[in-house]
């Protein structure tokens, strides 16, 4: 029998890391994809930077959890920083009213060069082609499980880096609402990770980086990821294939995100209290 735990953590923040990708070294993926697919438009929290991804109208959307655990006061994108309105923290609701692992904020300064995000119109469909983009720890050594053949590549541990990344997948489930981790139940999909090169795998700390589809030409936000499965044993934490990453599902959120993207100066927190218990084995990792 196998004798790992695998559990599901929320994707913290930390210096800027990477989407984890199978495949060769681990390092490829750090410079945008040749048709951008939303690359401008995930940034990073400047002080613990984990990922956010702009809207428009100088409003980002991150995960709900990042908000709650390190209060970030500024944001990095394309070069630039800017600062945080404290008054604008907007938490996506969920159709019963609870709240959602997602939340909004803008920023002072006016975020130049980025037209309006494009956000899915309905919901993705199994087996859709996605761009994950984040700032989640850099891959490790090759993962093990032992039952196989020696030196099987069963997965890899989570390491360390700086570099944001991208990586490819595909949408593998579709569910109507997630189990709450602690931070509110969200509508969303997920990604199972394949030893195939360069697909990707979210990990500690790409909570609030964008999941994208192509649409024609062009590249739509379909997703938010906040949370990823991982197992634990000695050597340290690591991502098994068949891993899944858990994914906010823009389409559910996307009249909420642009009626709050809309608002030039917001004058009052919008914000409801934390609903639901955290479930076992949830932890919060910190490098």
């Amino acid at each position: 029998m196998r004798k790992v735990i695998f559990f599901f953590s929320v994707l913290l923040c930390v210096r800027g890391y990477a989407v984890m990708i199978a495949g060769t070294d681990g390092t490829a993926h750090t410079t945008a994809p040749v048709a951008d697919q939303g690359w401008s438009y995930v940034g990073q929290i400047s002080s613990k930077p984990s990922s956010v991804t702009y809207i428009d109208n100088n409003w980002f959307i991150t995960a709900y959890h990042i908000k709650q655990l390190d209060t970030p006061t500024g944001v990095s994108l394309g070069g630039n920083s800017y600062s945080i309105n404290s008054l604008s923290w907007t938490r996506m609701l969920n159709p019963d009213s609870s709240g959602a692992d997602l939340v909004m904020f803008r920023v002072n300064e006016t975020v130049t060069g980025l037209d309006a995000q494009t956000l899915v119109a309905s919901s993705v469909s199994l087996g859709t082609p996605l761009t994950m983009i984040g700032n989640g720890l850099n891959r490790g050594e090759e993962y093990d499980d032992g039952i196989g053949n020696h030196n099987t590549i069963d997965g890899y541990y989570y390491g360390s880096g700086a570099s944001k990344r991208w990586g490819s997948n595909t949408v593998d489930a579709v569910t109507s609402e997630f189990d709450d981790v602690g931070y509110g139940s969200t509508y969303g999909f997920r990604t199972d990770f394949d030893n195939i090169e360069g697909e990707g795998h979210a990990v500690t700390y790409d909570s609030g980086g964008g999941v994208y589809v192509q649409n024609g030409e062009t590249y739509d936000l379909a997703g938010i990821m906040i949370a990823a499965e991982s197992g634990s044993d000695a050597n340290g934490t690591y991502a098994a294939f068949k891993s899944d990453t858990i994914i906010a599902d823009i389409s559910v959120y996307s009249d909420q995100i642009s009626t709050t993207a809309a608002i030039p100066e917001p004058t009052a927190i919008s914000l409801i209290g934390l609903a639901g218990a955290v479930i076992l084995f949830i932890r919060r990792l910190r490098a």
